[in-house]
């Protein structure tokens, strides 16, 4: 069983590199729902079971988000002043609100799979009801709003981040096409930069945390975090996200936006079933 466990885990991997590589949000709405049924597997329920799948899933996050990020950089699609711009102000309450969580027992689990599924119908029903502005979409040297609007973006995304688990990027990407007018291609490279450094501040959290009031579960565990779940979906993805993001520069802005909502939709099935039958 661990064997097989350790292979689907690279195998979800795989999957997640690419389609992080191809979209630009860290591909979290894959890992989240998997670890979860992962998680389940080693019996732990509960509020301890968010603290877990957030925990695993950002500390994966910050190495897709380095990896594809050093992709945009070396093909010219890097945004250094906004990345830190929205990431700074999101990293301080990512570990803000992570610290909270962390310390109580009042995030249930249906807390966070409502929060989630909400997230996704959310952003499912916009990518594919709402037509993209494709003027917009190649013109990847347009100016980016001031910076008032992306600190409070940054401070949005940061507790979405920590409550969701999701990294970000989709909350980001919406906002900085569809209400700041920001190119889907030039959204998706500030998208990745900052889902890293927030992944990494939530990260620090959990993996800093005194074991004395953590059951061990989980192989080779770490605070929240787990080798044994990360590394293997590591390896995966060291295959798949280049490749991702070689794709997205030879597929249409359209095509991105309908691929991105089509996986969202079959998630959003999927979390509003188990939410039904636990009710």
């Amino acid at each position: 069983m661990t064997l097989t466990i350790f292979i689907a885990l690279i195998l979800l991997g795989l999957v997640t590199g690419f389609y992080s590589g191809l979209i630009g949000t860290g591909g979290n709405v894959i890992l989240i729902p998997v670890l979860d049924i992962v998680f389940s597997h080693y019996h732990v329920t509960g509020p301890e079971s968010v603290k877990f799948i957030i925990a695993n899933s950002l500390f994966i996050t910050v190495f897709l988000g380095l990896a594809v990020s050093a992709k945009q950089y070396r093909m010219g699609n890097f945004y250094i002043k906004e990345i830190l711009t929205i990431g700074i102000p999101g990293m301080i309450s990512a570990f803000l609100l992570s610290e909270w969580i962390i310390a109580s027992t009042w995030y249930e689990k249906h807390y966070f799979d409502l929060i989630f599924l909400s997230l996704l119908v959310f952003l499912t029903l916009r990518l594919l009801l709402i037509k993209s502005k494709e003027n917009q979409e190649e013109n990847t040297e347009k100016t980016m709003p001031g910076k008032l609007p992306l600190i409070l973006l940054g401070l949005l995304t940061g507790s979405i981040t920590s409550l969701s688990g999701l990294g970000g990027g989709v909350i980001l990407i919406p906002f900085l096409t569809d209400a700041l007018g920001v190119p889907i291609r030039k959204a998706s490279s500030v998208s990745i930069g900052v889902v890293m450094l927030l992944a990494l501040s939530v990260s620090i959290s959990y993996l800093f945390v005194d074991t004395v009031h953590i059951e061990q579960v989980l192989p080779w565990q770490m605070g929240y975090t787990s080798m044994f779940i990360i590394l293997p979906v590591l390896i995966g993805m060291a295959f798949s996200s280049s490749y991702g993001v070689k794709v997205a520069h030879r597929t249409s802005p359209f095509k991105l936006r309908v691929i991105f909502g089509i996986i969202m939709a079959i998630l959003c099935i999927k979390l509003a079933y188990g939410l039904v039958v636990n009710l």
